[in-house]
């Protein structure tokens, strides 16, 4: 018995179906943002940690960028998504002041004004200040963050996040656990015996020569 040969459709139609897949199972390759190597606008803040339950190590601190939007390549997918990233996280290095106390200096133009997409020169915007702090409780790590708009902390306004006393892990069995954090509005509307259970974490921008 004689067997039928695949049309010239079928046979097109398959090849169209395996590019496709293969456009799809494509990996997407994106420039490498870039940090600013001499930024020079600075904003200096201070990171405060209150009535702390165990010592309180130095925070790691991030500035998180946000490209102009206007800078990115047209959306031109099926799926109606944007692939290119439009975010670029910087660590910036704290220095200890206190026991409880931190300063550091997050930047204005901390990323690299450049023509990443050959749409012209990208532009940064700093959106969130964040310090990340690596404690250790009953002999296990755990991380407490906490994260600021930039425009607040620039505009003079103290952001107060609040971590319960017990530090307990918001996940477990992952390699590094996190406790969450709470933001001032939530803690104000605790009753007053709930609130013992929480100390606070303060960033706020930190006026050089005085006194705070």
């Amino acid at each position: 018995m004689l067997k039928s040969v695949p049309s010239l459709a079928h046979v097109a139609l398959i090849a169209l179906i395996t590019l496709v897949v293969a456009g799809c199972n494509k990996e997407r390759s994106f420039p490498v943002y870039r940090e600013n190597p001499a930024p020079r606008d600075a904003l200096p803040i201070v990171i405060r940690v209150h009535d702390a339950p165990v010592d309180v190590p130095v925070p790691s601190v991030f500035v998180t960028y946000e490209i102009d939007p206007l800078c990115l390549p047209p959306v031109n997918n099926w799926e109606g998504v944007q692939y290119e990233p439009n975010q670029h996280r910087v660590e910036v290095q704290a220095q200890r002041l206190s026991a409880t106390e931190f300063s550091s200096a997050v930047f204005n133009d901390g990323m690299e004004v450049a023509d990443y997409y050959g749409r012209g020169p990208c532009t940064w915007t700093p959106v969130l200040v964040e310090a990340s702090f690596p404690f250790i409780i009953d002999g296990r790590p755990i991380r407490a963050s906490v994260a600021a708009l930039f425009t607040e902390i620039e505009g003079g306004r103290t952001f107060t996040a609040y971590v319960k006393r017990a530090l307990p892990p918001l996940t477990t069995g992952q390699s590094t656990e996190r406790t969450p954090t709470e933001p001032s509005s939530w803690y104000e509307k605790m009753p007053p015996e709930k609130r013992e259970e929480y100390f606070p974490i303060e960033v706020s921008t930190r006026i050089e020569g005085a006194s705070q």
